[in-house]
């Protein structure tokens, strides 16, 4: 039989790759991945059978790799800890391969944290990584900010980025300018971005999809 991996190779810099990781990926035949999550181990992949996936192509190729498998050893690689950001894609692999073994990576949640000096163990994690309805986490982060709590969180790139969030706490009686945000895009890379505002004076401009949002508890100098 073979052997699934789901695996986490970090941010996205090459230094933060366990070694756990590098471990697992040297004995894969088959890796897949996201352009993103492939681009930080380019390093470790001479010789594999390496399948690029986008949202469209992913169901095709998981089908293609499972019927093909055999004695083969595969990791399905995502960008950061797919034990954070990712629950439905690897319940979709669950589903598809049977017995995965999830190896844990470096999340941009904590370079994050780490950035802003906000501790993980104090603070509301949210992920709006997710397909379907977010409504459910928009009712998790008002009450976190209602509750004076720090958050460290996922925007969802296509319709609830930094604007968007503000907007939807002002809509909701949240004062923006009493919460100070950083916003962190391309964490570990050399094009890294930090952006500190009032949540009332976030920039209007586009924003990376490798985004993450950290809003300090309260009023703050």
């Amino acid at each position: 039989m073979g052997k699934v991996y789901v695996v986490g190779v970090g941010p996205g810099s090459p230094e933060y790759i366990t070694e756990r990781v590098k471990q697992v990926i040297a004995r894969s035949d088959i890796v897949i991945g996201y352009k993103h999550s492939l681009d930080a181990i380019r390093s470790l992949l001479n010789g594999k059978d390496v399948r690029q996936i986008t949202l469209k192509t992913q169901e095709e190729v998981y089908a293609d790799v499972a019927k093909n498998l055999k004695n083969k050893t595969c990791s399905v690689t995502f960008t950061g800890d797919p034990d954070f950001s990712e629950s439905e894609i690897v319940d979709r692999l669950i589903e598809i391969f049977g017995d995965v073994e999830i190896v844990p990576g470096i999340s941009s949640i904590q370079v994050a944290a780490s950035k802003s000096r906000v501790p993980i163990d104090k603070s509301a994690l949210i992920t709006f990584h997710i397909t379907g309805s977010i409504e459910r986490e928009k009712a998790m982060l008002l009450e976190a900010v209602k509750n004076a709590r720090n958050i460290i969180m996922l925007p969802r790139p296509w319709d609830f980025m930094p604007i968007d969030v503000a907007e939807f706490l002002k809509q909701n009686g949240v004062d923006l300018g009493k919460f100070n945000v950083d916003i962190y895009e391309f964490l570990t890379l050399s094009n890294e971005r930090v952006t500190k505002s009032r949540l009332s004076e976030i920039p209007k401009r586009e924003y990376s999809d490798l985004c993450v949002m950290v809003i300090h508890s309260g009023s703050q100098t």
